[in-house]
Order: structure tokens, then sequence, then C-alpha cells
């Protein structure tokens, strides 16, 4: 039976309808979800080997929109990922997401001055954190420092060469931009990471094969999730395991549904 994890990005507002907007997608895909009788579940319990059939639901990026309402400004006051979480609750009541979001104060900083035009301000603020992650409905994990944005101005590798991840390539760039990670996040809201999902979906041989199985434990982490594609086998690595992204994967609930039969 089917195990699938749906990775969504709520800035990603092409158009303002189900196929454009994944606040909207969301929403129409718990719905179907519901619908079909399809459990959605929290990441444990799908990475659970006993379990047998399931959606996970991962949010990436740790936006204002994750948690908040925004007032974005050409589409007015959107609705934040939270809130459609807490609608559809009634109808699934083991829903619970997680959000990948990016520790560093200043990189988030950074970030919003770079895409305070498209989004408006304070897009990746942390004021939503603690209310979001002891909401029971969303848990906050490390997608990294600084996410090696290309907007970062001083990225935590070493040469400020930004914007793939694959160029974290040592030990003490990992532990800057992944072990930091999960130390600020459990400071502010007081659960250390037990998941990271590897920033652009770059998956490095040297993070996947050596630093996190060495290291991943120590620091609390059990998994890291890339963007391949697929449902999750039995015989996967857990520092490669699979995610479908919206918008890429899936646009509509058709799209879905030849998705969910497909695997």
């Amino acid at each position: 039976m089917p195990r699938l994890i749906l990775t969504y990005h709520a800035t990603r507002l092409e158009q303002w309808n189900r196929s454009g907007a994944d606040l909207l997608g969301l929403a129409a895909d718990l719905a179907l979800l519901a619908e079909i009788g399809m459990p959605v579940l929290p990441l444990a319990d799908l990475l659970d080997p006993a379990c047998a059939e399931g959606v996970a639901i991962t949010f990436d990026d740790g936006t204002r929109m994750d948690g908040e309402s925004i007032q974005h400004p050409t589409l007015g006051r959107l609705p934040s990922m939270l809130s459609v979480l807490v609608a559809a609750r009634m109808r699934l009541p083991k829903l619970q997401a997680s959000s990948f979001v990016i520790a560093s104060a200043q990189a988030r900083v950074d970030l919003d001055a770079g895409l305070v035009d498209a989004y408006g301000p304070d897009l990746m603020c942390d004021a939503w954190w603690r209310a979001a992650a002891h909401s029971g409905l969303m848990d906050l994990e490390n997608h990294s420092w600084d996410h090696n944005h290309p907007l970062v101005q001083c990225s935590a590798q070493r040469d400020n060469r930004r914007g793939s991840f694959l160029d974290i390539e040592t030990a003490a760039e990992a532990e800057a931009e992944i072990s930091a990670a999960s130390v600020e996040i459990e400071r502010v809201v007081g659960r250390r990471p037990r998941y990271f999902a590897y920033p652009f979906g770059d998956m490095s041989d040297y993070l996947r094969r050596q630093w996190l199985p060495q290291r991943g434990p120590e620091i609390g982490l059990e998994a890291a999730f890339s963007t391949e594609p697929r449902a999750l086998g039995l015989a996967d690595d857990r520092w490669a395991l699979p995610r479908f992204v919206s918008g890429r994967d899936w646009r509509d609930d058709a799209s879905l549904s030849a998705l969910l039969r497909s695997v």
C-alpha cells in the first residue's frame, strides 16, 4: 500500500486558484484525501515500519505564511497553512504537518529584504514558531541554518558560494548549517528537530552517506528528506527519503488521484 510525503511551499502563488497556489491546493488536497479515506498522519507515524498506508504533509522554508495570516501586497489578506490544517482536522483526526524552517535570524532578515516587494514585510520572521509548534497541528523541523540561499549575504559555506546545498561539503560547514540550526530551533520552540530537509532538494553524497549517518543521531536527527518524486519504500535510506512537491508533481484533484493510483 502507498506511503507518500506531500510537500508544499506557501509562497507558491503563481495564480490565485487551486492549481497555482499551495494555500488553496493544500485545502483541496486534504478534502480529497478525507473523501477517499486515505489516512493523513504525522511524519513520525508514516515512517513507522508498522505503517502500511498513509500520507504525511510537509512545508518547506518556514515562511510566516505557514503559521500566520499575512497581508499580501496584491492579493490582500491570505490565510495561513495552519488555518487550513485547523479547518481540515475534523475530517482528518490524525492530521499533523511538519514545517521545515530556516534557523538563522540574520539569514531570514536578508531573505525578508529580498522578498518584501513580492510578499510584504516579515515573511521570514519567527514570531509564529512557538504558537505553531504548540498547536498540536504542526511540528517545526530543520531546513538548515541559512539554506545557502543566494539572497543571504554571508552563508556558512566556506567561500560564501551560495545557491546550491551541494556546496556544503565539509564537517565544519555541515555543523554550521545543520547542527547549529537544530540548536537554534530548539532554543526558540523548546523541541529539538527530529528531521532535516535538504535545501533545494540538494542531497550530496557527503551529507547523505557520511556526515548525517555519523553525526545526525548525535544531534537528535532521525531522517532526512530530498524532493525525489516517489513513494516511500521499505528499503529506503533514512537519510535520503523521497517527497512529492506540489506544483511540480501534481496540481489538481485529477493529477493527485493519478499520483496516488500510480504508487
